[in-house]
Parts: C-alpha cells; structure tokens; sequence
C-alpha cells in the first residue's frame, strides 16, 4: 500500500508540471490590409525583451510584404508585459476582467507568470487602427524571451482576418 501511495503521489506531481498552456488571444481590425511600409518609435532604451519582440514582429510583417521606414504611413507599436500570474488585471475578477487571477496547480515548485505581448498598426493620416492583436500566456519556468515567438506568432495569427477574442490550448514548454 505504501508503494502504491508513493507512485501516485509521484505521478501527481509530474502531471502537475506537465499541464497544457492556454493562449488568450484577441484580435481586430480590418480585413486584408494592403501591405505598406510602417514606422516605429526607437527602441534603443528598451528593454531586451521589448527589442526582441519588436525584431521578431518586423519578420513576420516582412514575410507579409510590409517593411520598416524612418518615414512611413503606418506606425507600428508593439508592447511586452509580464506579471505574476495570481493577480488581476482589471477592475473585477471574472468576465469584466482584462486578465483574471490564476490560481497555482496543486504541488507546483514554482510561482505563474503571466507574459502579455500586443501588436497595433496604425494609419497615421487619420488615426485608424488597421490591426490590434495580443497575447498572453502563463508560465512557471519559461523565460519571456523564450516564450515571444510564440505570443508574436498568436498576436498576429489573424492579422488581415481579425477573430475577436478566444483562446487556444497547447502542450506545455516549461
């Protein structure tokens, strides 16, 4: 009995590790925006994670045919964020909630992150937004720069096709 114990309480504890990672994404804008070029503020005093996702979004805006300027008509912003997971974000927990409270798993070695990274261009001759996208995802282990590829890639997972907001569950990295 006492080996039988001891195997579940093992078992418990890796799954508790093991859990998947949901992504919260939302997104809006119009529908197939035109590719253009965009301009952005210096990034020099930013932060090496804010420098790092703003490299990997000006990527994929490339492979979209969209390029960088110092003078353009698109102005492109892009913001990281990071915070422990257990608080709120927001005037309320729950559905008025910009981002809800996350509870730790059970026997889990390690404090919740929560890393929040968003994407909006716009047109700067009358102020549209043509695309606002974030993402945001907990995790325990992972660092956030390892973790903006992926926030970067579900940011702009509608880009020119926005969805509105919904999540998407994977397999855990960390």
């Amino acid at each position: 009995m006492k080996h039988f114990l001891f195997i579940m309480s093992a078992a418990m504890a890796v799954s508790a590790c093991s859990s998947g990672v949901e992504t919260r994404i939302s997104s809006r804008g119009i529908a197939s925006p035109v590719a253009q070029s965009y301009m952005t503020m210096s990034t020099a005093e930013a932060s090496p994670e804010l420098q790092s996702a703003y490299a990997i979004v000006a990527r994929s805006l490339s492979d979209k045919g969209f390029s960088s300027a110092k003078e353009a008509p698109l102005h492109l912003e892009v913001t990281v964020d990071r915070r422990d997971a257990s608080l709120a974000l927001g005037s309320a927990s729950g559905p008025q909630s910009l981002s809800a409270s996350k509870r730790r798993i059970p026997l889990q070695n390690c404090k919740d992150m929560e890393y929040r990274l968003g994407i909006t261009i716009t047109r700067i001759a009358d102020g549209v937004e043509l695309y606002k996208g974030t993402a945001a995802e907990h995790h325990c282990k992972l660092p956030m720069a390892d973790a903006l590829p992926g926030l970067v890639d579900a940011a702009l997972a509608d880009f020119g096709q926005p969805r509105g907001t919904y999540s998407v569950k994977r397999k855990a990295r960390d």
